[in-house]
C-alpha cells in the first residue's frame, strides 16, 4: 500500500477537514477489516473503527509527517479494540476467547476478498497475542519495528509472536485438512 505524501498530513494536522477526509477513506477499509478480525462482530468493527478516526481527528495535532501515518493510525486502531474489548469483558458480556464465536461473512462486507476459509477458523482459535502480531504482519504488511510499535513490545516479542503464531496456524490447518 502505497504511503499518503507529506502535505496531505500537513494540511490534516493543521485542521483541514478534506486532508483528513482523504486520510479516512485511504484507511478505512483496512483498520475495518483489522478490528473486524479481532472483534468478529461487523457492528462492533464498524463502532471502533469510526472511535479510532475520531481519536485521529482529535490528536491531529501529533501527527509526523515524517513518519508513517498508518503505523500511528494503526496503534490507535489496536489500543481502542483492545480497550473495547476489554470494557465489554467486564461488563461481563463476553470473553475474548468465547467457545461459540461465530465467524462474520466477510465476503458480505469485501466480496472480492473472499476471506472466509480454513485460515479464518484457525486465526480465531490461536493465541490472540499471536494473532495481532499476525495480522499486522500478513494482511497490512508491517514491519517488524512498526509492530512493535504499534503493540508497544520489544521487536525480539514481535518476532516470536509472529513464529509461534505461524506454527499453531500450521497445526490447525493440518487438522482441517484432515477432516
Amino acid at each position: 500500500m502505497q504511503e499518503i505524501n507529506k502535505d496531505i498530513l500537513i494540511r490534516a494536522q493543521k485542521g483541514d477537514l478534506n486532508a483528513f477526509e482523504y486520510i479516512l477513506s485511504f484507511y478505512e477499509k483496512a483498520i475495518f477489516n483489522y478490528c473486524l478480525r479481532i472483534t468478529k462482530n461487523p457492528q462492533e468493527a464498524k463502532d471502533i473503527t469510526q472511535e479510532t478516526f475520531i481519536k485521529v481527528y482529535s490528536h491531529r495535532k501529533s501527527i509526523d509527517p515524517e513518519k508513517k501515518i498508518k503505523t500511528w493510525i494503526f496503534t490507535i486502531a489496536t489500543n481502542t479494540t483492545y480497550d473495547f474489548l476489554r470494557s465489554k469483558k467486564r461488563k461481563n458480556e463476553t470473553s475474548l476467547d468465547e467457545e461459540n464465536e461465530t465467524i462474520p461473512n466477510f465476503e458480505a462486507y469485501y466480496p472480492e476478498e473472499g476471506l472466509v476459509s480454513d485460515v479464518e477458523k484457525a486465526l480465531k482459535k490461536i493465541n490472540p497475542e499471536y494473532k495481532k502480531a499476525l495480522l499486522l504482519f500478513y494482511q497490512q504488511g508491517f514491519k517488524y519495528e512498526e509492530i512493535a510499535e504499534i503493540l508497544l513490545m520489544p521487536i525480539n516479542t514481535v518476532k516470536t509472536h509472529i513464529s509461534r503464531g505461524k506454527e499453531e496456524l500450521k497445526e490447525l490447518l493440518k487438522e482441517y485438512g484432515k477432516n
